[in-house]
């Protein structure tokens, strides 16, 4: 029997379509073309039949098996799909593991050690389906992985997280220089495989077409790993196939200086990946922590995105990024988990540091006299925001992404607050929420969805869909 060519949510939709807007409509209606994979229609109150709703939406008649309906119950809310705008697929085989180091010692440790064992492509076959699998029960709908050096096993990452349904941005990692003998490459290897890995992960199709599930970023490690010419390489293959870059920028003070020694008399750490070619609007940057007024006017202007990994930043010792003034300066950001920097593979847990963090830099310039210290700390609306619609904006991908829209992709969560053993507790039992259901179910869900943020899991997260389609339910 075929499956009906419609889907209708009927219930309560929250999103953030612009900073500090948080948008419910606690008896909504939406509809999905599955065939598209695209939202077709909202409504902020569901009268009428689901079919009588579909056929106002397209234009046409639509009969009500073609239709399946989705009454979310009161517990449950539909919202748009969480977005990791860096991660690193290798590195859950060491997750939890050496944070009493700082960065450069944790790499030399942990990292290249266990990176360097993606040369065996079985282990890519037997890791990554696992490792994928529990990044999308965490509802992340959209991520930015790292891979290894490896092209046989970032081919198999890529086809992984294809099967697994997600969507994605994947990376063959580029190192050519100061990196160890066994975990290395030549700069010809460097950017040959590079553009192998493109040309088989589009298997002929454009980088253009936003239909395509699983697409192919240039990924040079970051600046100390890569010699001026692969840097340069690697812009001219993201020029020629319109690929979006992403790499670390500015996350330890020890990596900074040691990038700056590297490429001497340079401006900033930015102006490196911009005379490469690799900063422009299609760039994600991670961490930016210690930023100079150089790099944060540079990044600026050439429209680049930035990815706050808070936990990791925390784990690693690297600092406190200023969150606040990216956003004041115009500059998207969205969130990472950067594992295995930080240790936990959910966007959840990165808003809850990313509030941790800003509160604890508001806190720093306090007792130190430091200006900023008057600054605003994100609130739960913003955090959602940042994991949602600012992480589309962070990948490109705002256009298509990141809220209950009609025409966009329908990448979205239904939540559940009362699943047995919910880390959140029932709106009866808080009575902040209770006193408010009866006569305001507006700011009732507000509520809701503020302890979302700050007390949901995994295990609230009922279902995950990616272009219309099921990848995940409990």
């Amino acid at each position: 029997m075929a499956q009906p060519a419609y889907l209708v949510f009927r219930g309560c939709l929250i999103d953030t379509p612009a900073l500090g807007t948080l948008r419910i409509r606690a008896n909504g209606a939406l509809g999905v073309d599955r065939l598209s994979g695209r939202i077709i229609g909202v409504e902020d109150d569901a009268l009428g039949a689901s079919a009588e709703l579909v056929s106002a939406w397209i234009g046409q008649a639509v009969s009500s098996d073609q239709v399946s309906t989705t009454d979310l119950s009161a517990d449950q809310f539909l919202m748009p799909g969480l977005i990791d705008t860096h991660t690193h697929a290798p590195q859950f085989t060491f997750l939890g593991l050496g944070h009493d180091l700082p960065l450069m010692d944790w790499l030399e440790k942990y990292t290249f050690k266990h990176e360097s064992q993606f040369k065996d492509p079985e282990l890519a076959r037997t890791f990554y389906k696992t490792a994928i699998a529990r990044v999308v029960r965490n509802g992340v709908t959209f991520a930015a992985y790292y891979g290894t050096i490896h092209l046989e096993s970032n081919c198999i990452l890529a086809d992984t997280i294809r099967t697994a349904g997600q969507r994605a941005f994947v990376g063959k990692v580029c190192m050519d220089a100061n990196s160890p003998d066994y975990y290395c490459e030549s700069t010809e290897e460097s950017i040959q495989m590079t553009e192998q890995f493109v040309q088989a992960v589009l298997d002929g199709r454009s980088a253009d077409d936003n239909d395509v599930l699983v697409k192919p970023i240039i990924t040079p490690r970051f600046v100390p790993t890569c010699s001026d010419q692969c840097l340069r390489g690697l812009g001219a293959l993201a020029q020629k196939y319109r690929l979006p870059v992403q790499s670390h920028l500015c996350e330890n003070p020890d990596e900074i200086a040691f990038a700056k020694s590297c490429f001497p008399g340079t401006p900033s750490y930015s102006h490196i990946y911009h005379a490469s070619g690799l900063f422009d609007t299609r760039t994600i940057m991670a961490h930016c922590v210690h930023m100079s007024d150089s790099d944060i006017q540079l990044v600026r202007q050439c429209g680049v995105g930035v990815s706050h990994c808070p936990n990791s930043n925390f784990s690693l010792s690297s600092g406190i990024a200023d969150v606040r003034r990216f956003l004041r300066e115009g500059i998207p950001v969205g969130l990472g988990t950067d594992v295995g920097g930080g240790y936990a593979p959910s966007i959840l847990d990165a808003m809850r540091m990313a509030a941790a963090a800003s509160r604890a830099l508001i806190a720093s310039r306090r007792d130190t006299g430091a200006a900023g210290a008057d600054a605003l700390p994100l609130d739960a609306n913003e955090l959602l925001f940042l994991a949602t619609m600012g992480g589309a904006r962070v990948m490109g991908m705002q256009e298509h992404l990141g809220s209950l829209d009609q025409g966009k992709l329908f990448d979205a969560l239904v939540v559940d607050l009362a699943v047995p053993a919910s880390p959140v507790p029932s709106a009866e039992t808080t009575l902040a929420v209770n006193e408010r259901l009866r006569d305001s179910p507006t700011d009732a869900w507000k509520l809701r969805a503020e302890q979302f943020v700050f007390l949901a899991d995994d295990r609230n997260i009922s279902r995950v869909y990616v272009g219309g389609n099921l990848i995940h339910s409990l």
